[in-house]
């Protein structure tokens, strides 16, 4: 009676196990499919295969990405690189491939790259939308406006130290037209009274390269210099001196 008992409960034990991977293969089969339909990306039957191991996985979508980068190979098939690639970021729970997808992707010249990155940055984790913000600096490059509104608008809503590090790191780059300098300059400029150190920090660098004063890490002198290009003052900080430019030896106090 109790090997009866046991043989039922190993039965049952069994169909709940197959119920249940039954139920969760069809969830994954439909979540495929919705991506697919509703992708800004057009579906490809040659999907990345499900490697077992993520050393063989991450190997892949990085040769992936490589291929994608030649100059010498079609368009279309480009174009089906990519969407394997993002189909890998869409599906994939594993937040290391999905980081690894971006990547991948970000080397790819494809039209539609800058939309698929701006979806990533609603990524939940840091490091994904850290990867978006560098493959949407690229394409920014001190020219794109619509890019550079995207990353100021990162840096003043993202909760992630990096994510905003990261941002004002993209946004110092030269910029000819003078509009938008002054509009990315400005946007820094408020970013001088953040309560994050390394924000401040990493704002001063990127405005040294913006605007192209020395001032180092001086930021009394951005202050100054932020309010004078607002006309709240009439002057101009100095730029730093030769002497001020030597780096600071500390020497070991002597007892």
């Amino acid at each position: 009676m109790q090997k009866k008992s046991i043989f039922t409960g190993g039965v049952i034990v069994t169909l709940i196990t197959i119920l249940i991977t039954f139920l969760t293969s069809s969830c994954r089969s439909t979540d495929i499919e919705f991506l697919a339909k509703t992708s800004i990306i057009p579906a490809y039957s040659d999907k990345i295969p499900g490697l077992d191991s993520p050393h063989d996985r991450r190997k892949l979508i990085r040769e992936k990405g490589d291929v994608g980068a030649k100059k010498n190979i079609p368009d279309d098939e480009r174009e089906t690189l990519f969407a394997q690639l993002w189909e890998e970021y869409s599906a994939s729970p594993d937040p290391n491939m999905r980081r690894e997808a971006v990547d991948a992707m970000t080397k790819i010249p494809y039209a539609h790259k800058e939309k698929c990155m701006l979806e990533i940055l609603k990524d939940e984790n840091a490091f994904i939308r850290i990867s978006a913000i560098e493959s949407l600096g690229k394409i920014y490059n001190g020219e794109k406006e619509n890019i550079a509104d995207v990353l100021i608008n990162q840096i003043r809503t993202d909760t992630d130290k990096d994510v905003r590090i990261a941002a004002i790191r993209e946004l110092g780059k030269p910029i000819t037209d003078p509009k938008l300098n002054q509009k990315i300059t400005l946007a820094l400029g408020d970013l001088l009274h953040d309560k994050i150190l390394a924000v401040k920090y990493e704002t001063m660098e990127s405005l040294g390269k913006v605007v192209k004063k020395d001032y180092g890490k001086d930021i009394n002198r951005w202050v100054q210099y932020i309010q004078n290009l607002k006309g709240e003052s009439t002057e101009l900080p100095k730029e730093r001196t030769w002497a001020e430019k030597l780096p600071v030896i500390h020497l070991p106090m002597l007892k």
